[in-house]
Formats: structure tokens, C-alpha cells, sequence
């Protein structure tokens, strides 16, 4: 009970004093208060569960750890929202599904980092059979919606259908795993 109590006291402390210091980095990599806030208390989440502790909250040792925890919960929300960002893309085509030529924007589009495309491969590739063949043929082959209903022999409602479940489900990969693997199951 003692070890809790003192373990509080610090996390209190440290908060006290790095909390804006650890806000303005965040931002600094973010560039959006909100998420910066969210890093932060990221940041203090992982602490309280951590069995980090330092004798001075003040010590050099203290503050860099505080620093570096904070860097790390503010670059894991950037690269979730990153990914976030490239799944949206995918959405963001749906209009050209209205007149059914599918858009010419095009896979590339997606990153010019060849570890981003690798990644949104690498989801594509985890979708259920149907799914993938229908978003591999829009998203990476741009085909248009009739085109790949024709290369499919499925009609062009289903593709649209497929594809949209399809982003549903990479979008569940990207905010948590068991999202996806019980989605999977249920479509």
C-alpha cells in the first residue's frame, strides 16, 4: 500500500512538472492540440501502468524518460492516423463510383513511401477472399467499377458492396485487431 501511495505521488508530481513541456512536444510532432492532449495523457497512461520510478521527479534521468515516453505515444498517433488517412482514401473514391468509372486516382496516390504502400498491401492482403479481389482490382489495378464487375462476372451493386465492406474492415485493422477478427467472421 505504501509502494502505491508513493508511486501516486510521483506520477502527481511528474505531472506537475512535465505535463506542458510534454504537451509542446507533442504538438510539435502532431501539429494538432487536440491529439497533442491525447498524447499526453497517452503518455501518463503508459507511466501509471509502467513500473518506472525515479528517486527525484526533477532528476535529468526523470525528464528524459518523461521526453522520450511522450515521443513515442506522440508518434504512435501520428503513424495511427496516418494509416487512418490511407484507408480514407479509399473512401474518398466513392463518389467516382456514382458514375461507375472508378476514378483514376489511383493506388500510387496513397504514399509516396514504399513502407506505406507495403502496409496498406499487407491489409489488403488480410481481407476475406472476395474483398480482396475486389479492392486489389480498384484500388491497385484502378479499375472502374464496371470493369471489374465485368473481370469478377459479379454485378456492379456487389462490387460496390464489396468494396465498402472492405473498407469497413481495414478500417477496423487500423484502430484495433479484434475489431477486424470479429467483423471478418461476421460478414
Amino acid at each position: 500500500m505504501q509502494q502505491i501511495k508513493a508511486s501516486i505521488r510521483f506520477i502527481e508530481k511528474c505531472y506537475k512538472l512535465y505535463e506542458q513541456k510534454m504537451y509542446q512536444v507533442a504538438l510539435s510532432i502532431l501539429r494538432d492540440p487536440g491529439l497533442a492532449e491525447d498524447a499526453v495523457q497517452e503518455a501518463f497512461m503508459k507511466l501509471m501502468k509502467s513500473d518506472a520510478y525515479f528517486e527525484d521527479a526533477r532528476s535529468d534521468d526523470c525528464r528524459r524518460y518523461m521526453i522520450t515516453v511522450i515521443k513515442h505515444a506522440s508518434i504512435n498517433i501520428y503513424n495511427k492516423k496516418k494509416r487512418e488517412a490511407e484507408v480514407v482514401y479509399l473512401s474518398d473514391r466513392d463518389s467516382d463510383f456514382e458514375d461507375g468509372t472508378g476514378g483514376q486516382a489511383g493506388f500510387a496516390a496513397v504514399g509516396n513511401d514504399d513502407h506505406d504502400r507495403e502496409e496498406l498491401m499487407a491489409m489488403i492482403n488480410r481481407l476475406p477472399e472476395k474483398y480482396h479481389q475486389v479492392t486489389e482490382c480498384i484500388a491497385i489495378e484502378e479499375l472502374s467499377v464496371r470493369e471489374t464487375a465485368a473481370k469478377l462476372g459479379i454485378s456492379e451493386a456487389n462490387v460496390r458492396k464489396r468494396y465498402e465492406r472492405a473498407k469497413v474492415l481495414m478500417k477496423g485493422m487500423v484502430k484495433n485487431e479484434d475489431f477486424f477478427q470479429y467483423n471478418v467472421q461476421s460478414v
